[in-house]
């Protein structure tokens, strides 16, 4: 996925860029990779960086140990106004897919969800291991259940549950912390109905 960018038109004519028409005067977001930026505006585009040496990688103040992943500007790797600009962010996710997936899990935490699809359509390009590609759709999905997670509906889901079932739900729940008070809250009421 393209870095967007807002460009104003100052010319008195139509600029093109990316397939984008900007009239004289107008402001539109824009593919970053066509506008001619300051170093300033380079620097907030980010990418994710794995260092895969053996040796620490020193870019500024920031040090990124090895089998280590950091997010840093993009231009420490490559210039963003060329047009091939984005190519280095595949070129450490093939890097990456390069090893099994017990290497490849642990940095999932690392990546945000558009990088994890990414990640995933490079890995089916080349039709190897379906077994990563679910690893990858089990953590979007779980991320995607955490950010619609509703704790109210939750609990009122748990109130016609006997205490197995309950359990079941608390081995299921991980380390979510709104599960478990939702999960332990209704035991609690079990416990309270049975002592009556």
């Amino acid at each position: 996925m393209p870095v967007m960018t807002t460009f104003t038109n100052n010319e008195k004519q139509t600029v093109n860029i990316g397939g984008r028409s900007v009239q004289p005067g107008e402001t539109r977001e824009v593919d970053a990779r066509f506008v001619s930026a300051a170093p300033e505006t380079n620097r907030q585009i980010i990418v994710l960086y794995i260092n895969f040496g053996i040796t620490p990688k020193y870019f500024g103040t920031t040090v990124v140990q090895p089998n280590t992943a950091a997010r840093l500007p993009i231009i420490h790797f490559e210039n963003p106004n060329k047009a091939d600009a984005g190519a280095f962010q595949d070129a450490v996710f093939s890097e990456l897919l390069d090893n099994s997936i017990d290497d490849i899990k642990p940095f999932f935490s690392s990546f945000e969800d558009n990088e994890l699809e990414r990640l995933a359509e490079l890995e089916q390009s080349d039709g190897k291991r379906k077994t990563l590609l679910k690893e990858i759709t089990d953590t979007l999905t779980a991320r995607k259940e955490d950010r619609e997670f509703d704790p109210q509906v939750y609990a009122q889901s748990l109130e016609d549950k006997d205490e197995s079932e309950l359990q079941v739900e608390l081995l299921a729940a991980g380390d979510n912390e709104l599960k478990l008070k939702a999960i332990q809250d209704a035991l609690a009421t079990l416990k309270a109905i049975a002592e009556q």
